[in-house]
């Protein structure tokens, strides 16, 4: 499995002993995660990769970025290779970062719940990741942090109903995590992949070309179908 610097994959659960991991996925998706610096994006990442979290003295911040692969199964669709891109969150990289948000399948857009100019600045980071990334790119919106409001509501300075007001009008996923606990952080990764896969074999069914068929809706199963001309000249379904 590919790995990059600061991350050590763990050994994957849920596979048979004597099986190539390597060759039980079939499909690869680019995360990038975005958001302002020292929001937790690497935090979440290693969370999520290795089940551990960076000790404060050990925590250097991101430069430009960095990437690792973790092999899941998604509950439907198989065997998952997600590609995680850590991104800088300091404007001095910004230039370099915005190369890795192409062909970006997926974006989890961070920020600091306890950190009120980190909401202040998603709508930049959205409309950048919308310009650049994949034209289907699933994004979630993810306010990380939670465990500090936990032990004290006070240190809450973005309400979870305005963020998922954000989210609900701009189509985007919504999280509220806690690197620190390991809350949600699986969710969000899985929802997002689910989504994808979801979201490109949608698009699969309704774009197969060819001058002989044509795709219409099969009522009574609720999918796309793939109609060929019989003998007869008549539509009949390939399923």
């Amino acid at each position: 499995m590919e790995t990059s610097g600061r991350y050590e994959m763990l050994s994957e659960s849920g596979f048979d002993n004597g099986i190539d991991i390597e060759a039980r996925y079939n499909q690869i998706y680019k995360i990038i995660l975005i958001g302002d610096a020292s929001v937790g994006k690497t935090s979440i990442i290693a969370k999520y990769l290795t089940g551990t979290f960076p000790q404060p003295n050990n925590t250097i911040p991101t430069i430009a970025a960095e990437f690792a692969t973790k092999i899941i199964q998604i509950k439907e669709g198989g065997y998952i290779k997600a590609q995680i891109w850590d991104t800088a969150g300091q404007e001095r990289y910004k230039s370099i970062t915005y190369h890795h948000y192409r062909k970006s399948a997926g974006g989890l857009i961070v920020y600091d719940i306890t950190k009120r100019s980190t909401f202040d600045n998603i709508s930049t980071w959205l409309k950048d990741l919308k310009e650049l990334a994949d034209e289907k790119c699933i994004i979630a919106l993810v306010g990380n942090k939670l465990d500090i409001v936990q032990n004290d509501e006070k240190r809450r300075e973005v309400t979870k109903e305005e963020a998922k007001s954000f989210a609900y009008l701009n189509h985007l996923l919504f999280y509220e995590t806690s690197a620190l606990n390991d809350e949600n952080i699986g969710d969000i990764f899985e929802e997002i992949l689910q989504n994808i896969y979801n979201e490109r074999r949608k698009v699969s069914s309704r774009t197969i070309d060819n001058n002989n068929g044509n795709i219409q809706i099969n009522v009574k199963e609720q999918k796309y179908c793939y109609f060929m001309d019989d003998e007869n000249g008549e539509n009949k379904c390939n399923c």
